[in-house]
């Protein structure tokens, strides 16, 4: 992640534990998934349980990286409110 927005000079991770929301807004994500595809695997598609748990889990391996960052943008954009009439900070040369 970056440290700072290039746009607007807004840090990031504004301070200690800030995206400590971001793991409620990932875990409700994930929970809703697996309940919905497990139950969907297995009493329309009639797969196995143990099948449908080892495709949900490979499922999640692939998704990980992504749910992590969209929890953190979701949790930030909750949050900081965007101002439009904010001016960006100029560039400050060394």
């Amino acid at each position: 992640m970056h440290k700072r927005c290039s746009v607007c000079g807004q840090p990031f991770e504004p301070e200690i534990g800030f995206y400590y929301g971001a793991m409620f807004i990932s875990y409700l994500f994930i929970a809703f998934i697996s309940l919905l595809s497990v139950g969907i695997s297995v009493f329309v598609f009639k797969f196995p349980v143990e099948i449908s748990f080892l495709i949900l889990i490979l499922f999640l391996a692939i998704i990980f990286v992504w749910n992590l960052k969209f929890s953190r943008s979701l949790w930030i954009h909750i949050i900081v409110k965007y101002d439009p009439s904010y001016k960006p900070i100029a560039a400050k040369e060394n």
